[in-house]
């Protein structure tokens, strides 16, 4: 399945044993320090960093492998003046922002505690 197939299924292919691990700890070390908070909306959710240079590369990298287990969802990456924050925005198909709260915000909110 790709971003442009006409129907998208709401699912991550990541697989658990193998590479959650991995992720997890690629989490906790450069997002979770850099965490300010979320904010959802009708289809979607939208995950605040810091705005620094690191978090920017730090929550592109986290981007770039989402793209390719969770390709069913939009992701929008935003820094605008003056450049205080970095905004993760992650839409798409009904069930999009329940996962991501659940699965990414729900460990960055544990994590952050």
């Amino acid at each position: 399945m790709s971003q442009n197939d006409p129907v998208r299924t709401v699912e991550c292919t990541i697989d658990e044993d193998e590479e959650l691990p991995e992720r997890s700890e690629r989490i906790k070390s450069n997002l979770v320090p850099r965490y300010e908070g979320y904010a959802e909306s009708e289809d979607g959710i939208s995950v605040r960093f810091e705005g620094t240079d690191e978090t920017l590369t730090a929550v592109a990298q986290f981007t770039a492998n989402e793209l390719i287990c969770c390709s069913f969802a939009e992701y929008e990456l935003g820094v605008s003046p003056p450049y205080e924050e970095t905004v993760l925005t992650v839409s798409g198909p009904e069930g999009t922002r329940e996962m991501f709260r659940e699965g990414f915000v729900g460990r960055l909110e544990e994590w952050s505690a």
